[in-house]
């Protein structure tokens, strides 16, 4: 009796969950899709529905039928948010690719128009003082901060070429335009960005962006190292830094396009 009650019971919550993924993914639903999603008439549809929103999981829609997700899980949603650090949900992935390549990982997020390292893990070849925790780099120099610049919003990223521009006219040691559009292609195209001797002469780095649960840019990880082996085909240092930057982002919550991640 007891199993009978316990089986009941996850079937139930199964079919809510059929229902809040309903209407996450759609915003708002009509009953009867919604019974057709849980395989029940729209009548116990109904019932279920009210249950729902009697603990604030559903609300009602914006016309008559048609039913929302509740305030609740906004709130709930908002909650898991703030407590989400991309700082946190990085370390393992940081410490499993340090671990695989035997090379220096980093976390760099976007702050105005550089890439500002919020944690380094300190590789166990070769001991360099560049890019601590705290220092920036510009969006044209470095794996992480080129990863950042590739990924950006569009309009974000003409307006970051823009105030480039303005730089290299200001005589600085700026990248060409046509150059920066190319790497952007290619790190987009790719998944990855590649960093050779730009920043340390005889280092090397690959970097990868890091996605929030709304998919949208919210860091970018990096791994450098001597140069030989960063770049060495045989280690495929940049499907690992690809897998450590995905396997971030879905800890953020980021759920990828269906083909672009196992």
């Amino acid at each position: 009796m007891e199993q009978g009650r316990d089986a009941t019971g996850m079937a139930l919550l199964g079919k809510c969950g059929s229902i809040v993924s309903v209407l996450e993914r759609d915003g708002e639903a009509s009953v009867a899709a919604l019974a057709a999603t849980v395989g029940e008439p729209v009548s116990s549809t109904y019932r279920l529905l009210a249950a729902l929103s009697e603990v604030g999981w559903v609300d009602r829609g914006s016309r008559r039928g048609l039913f929302r997700l509740g305030v609740k899980f906004v709130r709930i949603g908002s909650l898991l948010e703030d407590q989400l650090s991309v700082r946190d949900a990085s370390r393992e992935a940081l410490q499993s690719l340090r671990a695989a390549t035997g090379s220096t990982t980093f976390l760099c997020i976007l702050r105005d128009d550089a890439a500002v390292c919020v944690e380094r893990l300190a590789g166990h070849e070769v001991q360099s003082l560049a890019m601590r925790i705290g220092d920036s780099l510009p969006l044209f120099r470095g794996a992480a901060p080129l990863a950042l610049f590739a990924f950006l919003p569009r309009g974000e990223q003409d307006a970051m070429l823009t105030r480039i521009a303005a730089r290299r006219d200001a005589g600085d040691d700026v990248p060409a335009e046509s150059t920066l559009r190319r790497l952007i292609r290619t790190t987009r195209e790719t998944g990855h960005s590649v960093s050779d001797e730009d920043v340390t002469p005889g280092i090397a780095a690959i970097g990868a962006p890091v996605f929030n649960h709304r998919g949208e840019l919210e860091a970018a990880i990096s791994v450098s190292g001597l140069r030989h082996r960063i770049l060495d085909d045989a280690l495929d240092v940049a499907a690992l830094t690809v897998s450590a930057a995905l396997d971030i982002s879905r800890a953020l919550g980021y759920e990828p396009a269906e083909g672009a991640g196992s």
